[in-house]
């Protein structure tokens, strides 16, 4: 059908056109229903001149508004306001505030500088200003909460009086009420936060379950998940602390870090899987892939490597440092490895440890009785290694044993010494794991020393009693030297006696 326009039609015409117009006009002020059809592929327009301000086609039912729709500004709920059905959609009550979404805020409010985007948004806000919501029932109870920023479907939906939260994510900080200074980012991140202040999460699910928990901070998804009443975490990391519930000051860095914490508090982990069977064990550091992965109970546990520590348990006060540094059994205590079971050298600029040897620190100080008598006893060997963690089976055959000799004790031997001679108490050999004996070979120096002395004792002695000999010797020696002078003085004189007898005698039978 033609569109016709009124400047196509004859001044006689367009004139009677307007008289009946006109008539028409009139009389459609006094009716109670006015009902204009259009025709299939009709359209109804609103022109000046050859400019169109609006336009109704019936072939789409598209109304087309070419030029500006003026409304004033909302002061009730029938001024300014662009209706969807029975539901307010559009209006911007209050000052400097704007609302859109289907009943997003209403017609009570004081608070200014809002702005709201989304069904419900800000539909309760009393006397909260300089809020940003934006999602269907983001910020949906917040009243006198103000600088809030909410993204997402439901992100601070239960809000009433906290401030200063920004929640970006389906369903983030969805419970918070009355918390304050949170950040979370993140598919339900946060969401069970009530009053729990100075939080941030970002990544989906991180600090899902905090509730009223304080000054956490969670990177990653899962992070500190389940998180309850615990405070001063920090978690990076995909799933890093997650199980814990009201554990504190604790710190995850790496993949599945602190994983299985519940309870266990100052714990530090740094590394992929760090610690992360630890369950209620606290004070614990470990750096490094896997290092004090299976520690559930220990703690003040410090691992530092590739693995290391990974092995323990429950044990407790045990530092582990290096690659695959173990200590001697998942239930040790009190011990420090270093290095693992490949180390051939331990280097530094001195030959010894310094050890606390205070005696105001001892008690019961007495001479000890153990010395060379044992030192005797032991039986220094020489060998060669063949580890049995070096074969697949843990069983050695020879194959593997290194070609060059060493020197040193069997644990065993060292063992049996000390049970015999009840020394057990020195502690010479650690039995912690049953399958892996070691020795202590430096508690023998106080031995070595007690032994040495009796030795030196035993020298004394010889040499005193030689002395006394050497004595009585030089005694008989000078008394022999004077029997021998006092026979050699008369000797001289009988010398003297016999010798003018002698001549006197020759001189008589001469003649």
């Amino acid at each position: 059908m033609k569109k016709f326009k009124n400047t196509d039609l004859p001044a006689s015409i367009t004139f009677k056109a307007a008289l009946i117009l006109s008539f028409l006009i009139c009389n459609i002020v006094f009716a109670q229903n006015i009902t204009n059809t259009l025709g299939t592929s009709g359209v109804f327009s609103l022109k000046y001149g050859t400019t169109t301000f609006l336009d109704l086609n019936q072939s789409d039912s598209i109304l087309d508004l070419n030029y500006k729709l003026r409304l004033p500004n909302t002061t009730s709920s029938s001024t300014g306001v662009i209706y969807k059905g029975a539901d307010r959609f559009l209006h911007n009550f209050g000052l400097w505030n704007i609302f859109l979404g289907i009943n997003s805020g209403n017609f009570t409010m004081t608070g200014d500088y809002n702005t709201a985007m989304g069904d419900y948004s800000l539909n309760s806000n009393t006397t909260g200003s300089y809020n940003t919501s934006i999602g269907s029932y983001s910020l949906r109870f917040n009243t006198t909460g103000f600088y809030n920023t909410a993204m997402g479907l439901s992100s601070l939906y239960s809000n009433t009086t906290g401030s200063y939260n920004t929640a970006m994510g389906y369903n983030s900080l969805n419970s918070n009420t009355t918390g304050l200074y949170n950040t979370a980012m993140g598919y339900s991140s946060l969401g069970r936060n009530t009053t729990g202040s100075y939080n941030t999460s970002i990544g989906s699910y991180s600090l899902r379950y905090n509730t009223t928990g304080l000054q956490n901070t969670a990177m990653g998804y899962n992070s500190l998940s389940f998180n309850t009443t615990g405070y001063n975490n920090t978690a990076m990391g995909y799933s890093s602390l997650n199980s814990n519930t009201t554990g504190h000051f604790n710190t995850a860095m790496g993949y599945f870090s602190l994983y299985s914490n519940t309870t266990g508090y100052n714990n530090t982990a740094m590394g992929y899987f760090s610690l992360y069977a630890n369950t209620t064990g606290h004070s614990n550091t470990a750096l490094g892939y896997f290092s004090l992965q299976n520690n559930t109970t220990g703690n003040s546990n410090t691992a530092l490597g590739w693995e290391s520590g990974s092995s323990i348990t429950s044990g407790n006060n045990l530092t582990c440092i290096g690659y695959n540094s173990q200590s001697s059994s998942p239930t040790a205590t009190n011990q420090i490895t270093l290095g693992n079971n490949l180390i051939t050298s331990l280097r530094c600029n001195v030959t010894s440890i310094t050890s606390l040897s205070d005696a105001r620190d001892k008690k019961n100080i007495r001479e000890l009785t153990l010395g060379l008598d044992f030192i005797t006893k032991l039986k220094p060997r020489q060998f060669n290694w063949d580890k049995r963690e070096w074969y697949d089976e843990n069983t050695s055959d020879g194959s593997k044993m290194n070609e060059l000799p060493t020197a040193g004790f069997i644990a065993q031997e060292l063992d049996a010494v000390q049970m015999s001679e009840n020394a057990e108490w020195l502690n010479l050999v650690l039995k912690d794991n049953p399958e892996k004996w070691e020795a202590t070979t430096g508690n023998l120096l106080p031995v070595m020393v007690k032994a040495i002395q009796e030795l030196k004792a035993e020298k004394d002695t010889e040499i005193a009693k030689l002395k006394v000999e050497n004595d009585k010797l030089k005694e008989e020696n000078e008394k022999l030297k004077q029997v021998n002078d006092e026979h050699n003085e008369r000797l001289a004189k009988l010398e003297k006696l016999i010798i003018p007898y002698t001549n006197s005698k020759l001189t008589q039978n001469s003649k």
